[in-house]
């Protein structure tokens, strides 16, 4: 029989701290998932940002006899002429949206206040910011060139001096901390070889920029071809030292040899 006015049951201590620890148990088996969800999204958004920059930088060079476009921003507070950086002219010339500079992996806190960030100066730069997620192949860069040094020749900034633009990196992400957070290039000529090579690129470019795992040869990030194509690769893939490589364009046509036998 009902009764109205008899008073219900309340939880007691015991029952509540059950629902809690049952609460916190489901917590820690959702958020790790919600986690890499996000994670593999902001990947995702940063290769369709690189992939749009290179399309970009393919459309400059047809418009521009097959010169390719130029890296200016250095790490250090050297002003090389940034204004001609491809960061600025593929903006000012209306081949891309300036927002896809700025990848969505991008934490870094050396960004302008203006640009959303934390207005932190790049470490040596005379207070600049940083103005780009991406960089150039410096092997593929009229100013930074190694090979220009040793015989001008052999520069490799057009189209046409790059024997495999399949498997020659155009685009890459910088380093979100440090000089190099300013800068749209890297020195791939001293990365070095095993062990050392993944720290040493890791302190230019954002080699782990996907599995956020570290410095090291299975960390991976978003590289953009210069045929055209984007591809989410281990730093293995991209990099085993100076002669095998997929950067230097004198090299990187061999690299898929090199690669298979390890």
């Amino acid at each position: 029989m009902f009764h109205p006015n008899r008073s219900r049951r309340a939880f007691t201590l015991v029952e509540l701290l059950s629902v809690v620890a049952i609460v916190v148990a489901i917590l820690a088996l959702v958020l790790p998932s919600i986690s890499s969800m996000r994670q593999r999204a902001l990947a995702v958004n940063c290769m369709a940002n690189i992939r749009s920059l290179q399309a970009a930088s393919l459309a400059y060079s047809t418009d521009s006899a097959g010169w390719l476009i130029d890296a200016r921003l250095p790490h250090g507070g050297v002003d090389q002429g940034g204004d001609e950086s491809f960061v600025e002219v593929l903006a000012r010339k209306d081949y891309c949206d300036a927002s896809r500079i700025r990848s969505p992996l991008d934490e870094s806190p050396h960004w302008a206040p203006s640009a959303g960030g934390e207005g932190v100066p790049v470490p040596n730069s005379n207070g600049a910011f940083r103005r780009t997620s991406y960089g150039l192949n410096n092997h593929l860069a009229r100013e930074f060139s190694p090979w220009a040094a040793v015989d001008p020749s052999r520069t490799t900034d057009r189209l046409s001096k790059v024997p495999d633009h399949a498997n020659t990196v155009q685009l890459l992400l910088m380093t979100p901390v440090g000089e190099f957070a300013g800068a749209d290039h890297p020195h791939v000529e001293g990365w070095g070889a095993a062990p050392a090579a993944p720290a040493i690129a890791n302190g230019e470019v954002a080699i782990s920029a996907v599995s956020r795992d570290g410095a090291s040869t299975d960390a991976v990030s978003n590289w953009a071809f210069l045929d055209g194509h984007v591809e989410g690769a281990s730093f293995a893939r991209i990099y085993l030292d100076e002669s095998r490589n997929r950067l230097d364009p004198f090299v990187s046509p061999l690299f898929a040899r090199f690669a298979s036998a390890n």
